[in-house]
């Protein structure tokens, strides 16, 4: 794929997530791994500029063997996981609730367990964290957890962290609106999250073999 593909894409992720008030704070930010090099391409808030504004010219290369700020924490993503395509670190209004609860989501629905995977652990604020501990986090496979009032999200391709990030926010929704009625909430059986959690990581490998190969891998299926 030619960079100016991957920049087209970043900025049309960009507003998708700017439209629904996804991205809407200077701390929020999405990249894009450059297949077949071990660089990304980096999209941050500036200031008070509108989201929804960005454009080209907002954009930048960095490597993963940054270690500082924000781009670290992308970097140290990229380089642990070698399936992922794209992370977004975004402020929805739900996630911003459930952060108050100090937790992440359970495993509430199927197709949370199948794209978004195992829960993980909550992190503390971005000046907080070490892009090693986020290193640790993302492991064993997780596709998201919660950064502070923030979202991290991972997807082997942009579109499919589009549509993690915009999962996590309606699963979010409902466990808060759940919560609220004082019933009780019940989970995934185990049996299918352990069918879910192979079939993403099935996905995953493949995703690592075709960026391996300087390719962008296709996206995942249904489930």
């Amino acid at each position: 794929m030619q960079r100016i593909e991957l920049e087209t894409q970043l900025l049309e992720g960009c507003r998708r997530l700017a439209r629904k008030g996804f991205l809407n704070a200077p701390a929020d930010s999405f990249s894009m791994r450059i297949p077949g090099s071990t660089e990304m391409i980096l999209a941050r808030g500036r200031g008070e500029k509108d989201w929804r504004e960005i454009e080209i010219g907002d954009l930048k290369t960095a490597s993963f063997l940054v270690t500082e700020g924000l781009c670290g924490i992308h970097a140290s993503i990229y380089q642990e996981r070698a399936d992922v395509g794209a992370v977004t670190v975004s402020s929805p209004q739900g996630v911003r609730l459930l952060a108050h609860h100090g937790r992440g989501l359970p495993p509430l629905f199927d197709e949370q367990v199948r794209h978004i995977g195992p829960s993980a652990e909550s992190l503390d604020s971005e000046e907080n964290v070490s892009p090693d501990l986020v290193s640790r986090i993302f492991r064993r496979g997780a596709n998201a957890a919660l950064l502070g009032e923030q979202l991290i999200c991972l997807g082997i391709t942009c579109e499919r962290v589009l549509c993690n990030t915009e999962l996590y926010e309606k699963c979010a929704q409902a466990f808060l609106i759940a919560k609220a009625s004082g019933n009780r909430i019940g989970h995934v059986p185990v049996w299918v999250r352990l069918i879910a959690t192979r079939r993403l990581r099935k996905d995953e490998r493949r995703a690592a073999a075709s960026y391996g190969n300087g390719l962008v891998p296709e996206g995942i299926s249904g489930y």
